[in-house]
């Protein structure tokens, strides 16, 4: 069976790489978002499944100031990915969604897998997220067709291979940075975006591989939120961090001209339990302690 990964230098692809024997593709390879480089691939690796990872991802602000890169750019690789799959004949299909897709408000939480078009995305991630919908869709359509295609929905992530600077970054690679850089220049304080309420799920990047090497392994065929269960807010999830990186000198302050972001979007792991009881999530603090140390050394 030859597995073909689409963003294999990405955070997760890097981790895939120590549970998967595949075909690992990055954007030096291909551009996904390039129709005619997409037929190369697939003509060049006849693979027999694929895990589409590859995506534009960014920070908060880079969603706000360049939706229209956000949307266009994913739009673009995870319609190829799907047609090109199909008209390869592909027999296995897993796309990789966020969490981020789902409504803005929600009037439970956490939020199931149904829940999905139950209201708008949030708006400072607008153009990723619906990009990232159309790909469930287009995903969702093709299994009714019969085809053996899927997607799951990780929560935010984190881990030591995610790439750019602290603007890029999600919430828990900024902070990581961030906390770095002011150990390194004697500051005693880090700033944060908002003011620390909102709560997230963030996931090690490493588990998130895991399970999509047992989502191939068993052939597992229906969509899948994969998330810790602990739901944090920013504030705690940053004084957790301090700790685990020996910084609690350094002062928390917080800019209330920037956003927040989405208040709480936390989603529910019930059905990939209920799928693989017996797997255990990486604790918050212990890979914050294992992304940091192999950082930055520590």
């Amino acid at each position: 069976m030859k597995i073909l990964v689409t963003g294999g230098s990405g955070l997760v692809g890097k981790y895939l790489q120590q549970f998967t024997d595949g075909i690992f593709i990055s954007s030096k390879d291909y551009d996904l978002t390039n129709e005619t480089d997409v037929v190369r691939m697939f003509l060049t690796h006849k693979p027999d499944v694929v895990i589409h990872l590859a995506a534009k991802v960014g920070g908060i602000m880079e969603n706000i100031n360049y939706p229209f890169d956000y949307y266009e750019q994913n739009l673009l690789m995870n319609t190829h990915m799907i047609k090109w799959s199909r008209e390869c004949k592909v027999k296995k299909f897993v796309g990789v969604l966020s969490s981020c897709i789902f409504p803005d408000f929600s009037d439970h939480y956490p939020m199931l897998e149904e829940d999905l078009h139950q209201g708008m995305p949030t708006a400072t991630n607008f153009g990723y997220g619906y990009a990232k919908r159309v790909m469930g869709v287009h995903i969702d359509i093709a299994r009714k067709q019969g085809l053996n295609y899927s997607y799951i929905i990780p929560s935010n992530l984190y881990g030591e291979f995610e790439h750019g600077d602290a603007n890029k970054k999600h919430f828990v690679g900024a902070l990581l940075e961030k906390i770095y850089q002011a150990n390194k220049n004697g500051d005693d304080h880090i700033t944060l975006f908002g003011d620390g309420t909102p709560s997230r799920q963030f996931t090690y990047a490493k588990d998130v591989a895991e399970i999509l090497d047992l989502i191939t392994i068993y052939d597992v065929k229906e969509n899948l939120n994969v998330t810790v269960p602990e739901n944090l807010t920013i504030d705690q999830m940053a004084r957790l961090a301090l700790e685990a990186t020996n910084s609690t000198h350094l002062e928390i302050r917080y800019d209330s001209s920037k956003p927040n972001g989405q208040i709480r979007k936390d989603i529910s792991a019930e059905k990939l339990l209920n799928k693989f009881p017996n797997y255990e999530f990486t604790p918050y603090v212990e890979g914050i302690k294992q992304t940091y140390n192999t950082l930055y050394g520590q």
